[in-house]
């Protein structure tokens, strides 16, 4: 722990030595317990450390993963991109960062409302990919059209591309948006396409709401078809804040998992002592704390994955 530690004060201090460099540094700490952690103490996790350097049309973090395995690197670089103007309009992205099927989320550890990452990530949003994307906006409406990692698929042993679109738009207040992702599969296979809507909206400058509904497609063994796996995302939280002087802004959330049939609830304090610091409470109760071994419900394995979480996150930006 102490090494993690000076490591990332390390990269901070070379970080802050260049002219015009931003970033941030983070640290989670599992309290109690740890979604994909070991056992229920926690322990090193997967982001448990990390660092990234931000710009107008770059960016670059990764976190520390010691969940990895002994012959994996345990580094895991999050974002790593580089975006340039074509026209106007229009905008190229290579790299990788987050896939904008849902509204995509902000990298950087401030703007997101809760620890995203980590035990929910993958039920609400993609794991972050490989892509080239174009993007831009047309009166209002706000467009991106990317292709994900040529090299692998949804069909393990082909080499075909996944493309996607996603559109966003405001109207009356209230920000509105689409994706969908066709996946490549091998020729003569059912095609499978993954879709989602989000809304967003702050009533009356108090409280937030943020809805997020997500379709997957799998391919179904038992019935030998193409099946849907619909779940669904929901944070509300207090704008202004409670008059404190690390401002926290409480929000409760709840998301699924599972086709639906399981879910959490979490509820967090966001706080932010400085301009450029924060701090983030967080504890998550999942209906389900059992594992399901190949995912069929064939063998429940009682090894208290899926246990409740407390969670604190450190930041840093510098």
């Amino acid at each position: 722990m102490k090494k993690i530690i000076l490591l990332v004060v390390s990269l901070v201090f070379v970080a802050s030595l260049f002219a015009g460099a931003s970033g941030e540094a983070d640290m989670t700490y599992p309290i109690i317990g740890y979604a994909d952690a070991a056992d229920e103490g926690g322990g090193l996790v997967k982001g448990y450390a990390g660092i990234g350097f931000w710009g107008a049309d770059y960016g670059f973090h990764f976190n520390y993963d010691n969940t990895a395995g002994p012959y994996v690197d345990p580094w895991t670089i999050n974002h790593m991109f580089k975006k340039f103007t074509l026209h106007p309009m229009v905008n190229i992205l290579v790299g990788k960062t987050a896939v904008p099927l849902v509204k995509q989320l902000n990298p950087s550890s401030f703007a997101n409302l809760n620890i995203i990452e980590g035990g929910c990530w993958g039920f609400i949003n993609p794991e972050n990919d490989w892509m080239i994307k174009l993007d831009g906006n047309v009166s209002g409406l706000g467009w991106q059209l990317f292709t994900l990692d040529v090299n692998t698929s949804a069909a393990g042993g082909y080499d075909y591309a996944d493309y996607g679109l996603r559109l966003d738009y405001n109207v009356a207040g209230a920000d509105i948006g689409a994706g969908l992702i066709m996946r490549g599969v091998e020729p003569d296979a059912d095609g499978m396409m993954d879709w989602a809507f989000d809304l967003g909206y702050t009533a009356a400058e108090m409280v937030n709401f943020n809805f997020q509904l997500l379709n997957k497609q799998n391919y179904d063994d038992v019935e030998d078809e193409v099946a849907d796996d619909m779940n669904i995302y929901l944070v509300t939280s207090y704008v202004p804040g409670l008059p404190f002087w690390i401002k926290p802004v409480p929000y409760v959330g709840y998301f699924t998992y599972a086709e639906m049939e399981e879910n959490v609830m979490f509820f967090g304090l966001n706080m932010m002592p400085t301009h450029n610091s924060v701090l983030k409470l967080e504890y998550k109760m999942y209906s389900e704390e059992n594992y399901d071994l190949f995912g069929n419900g064939s063998v429940i394995v009682e090894n208290d994955l899926n246990a409740d979480t407390l969670t604190l996150q450190l930041g840093y930006q510098f």
